[in-house]
């Protein structure tokens, strides 16, 4: 009986360690805080990006590439499938993470092109900077927060999918209307749009 029990659970240990074997999504959340103001020329202690995502380590490696990426949101745009209503085009274009080590990741939005308002866009990638500018009617305006030694790094698994989905429908939902209520409240002659605002940072 006791041989028969070993191999039972044996051959399980086996099944689930096989290339084939179904692997378990996570959900981390993840914070910067702390960053460069490039426009302001001053560093920004409570500047602040955070995000999530949703990953699946299929090959086993233990390091969650792009391709194992199915969810990405950096302040509240999500950059993996459907970009939203108000964003033209987006992309996650890197992504790498290893438990314990660095997250790695870039990313662009930009809204639509051929408006005749003007066009806002911005990018980011880990370690460098994040970088908002928009156009309109022959005017320009930027706001880049750098990476420096003192940007503090924190992430932590979501503890419920059940969590996760409320909170991508509650910063989903906050952003839009943030969106909404900035454009009605600042729509001039020439309707310019604005970057997004960046939690705990300022305009210069």
């Amino acid at each position: 009986m006791l041989k028969r029990s070993m191999l039972i659970a044996a051959t399980a240990a086996a099944a689930m360690l096989a290339p084939g074997a179904q692997a378990a999504s996570t959900f981390s959340q993840f914070t910067y805080t702390g960053f460069f103001h490039e426009e302001a020329g001053q560093f920004l202690p409570n500047a602040q990006i955070y995000g999530y995502f949703e990953t699946e380590d299929l090959n086993g490696n233990g390091v969650l590439e792009r391709s194992e990426v199915s969810s990405f949101v950096l302040n509240g745009q999500q950059y993996v499938g459907w970009c939203g209503p108000e964003v033209f085009m987006c992309g996650l274009f890197e992504f790498s993470y290893a438990p314990g080590a660095a997250l790695s990741f870039s990313t662009s939005w930009s809204t639509d092109p051929w408006s005749e308002f003007g066009v806002a866009a911005g990018r980011a990638v880990s370690g460098i900077e994040v970088k908002e500018y928009s156009y309109w009617m022959g005017n320009s305006a930027s706001y880049t927060l750098r990476w420096t030694e003192d940007t503090l790094f924190e992430i932590s698994p979501v503890p419920e999918p059940a969590t996760y989905g409320m909170l991508a429908l509650g910063l989903g939902v906050l952003a839009l209307s943030s969106r909404r209520r900035a454009r009605a409240a600042t729509r001039a002659p020439a309707d310019a749009p604005r970057p997004p605002v960046i939690s705990g940072a300022h305009h210069a």
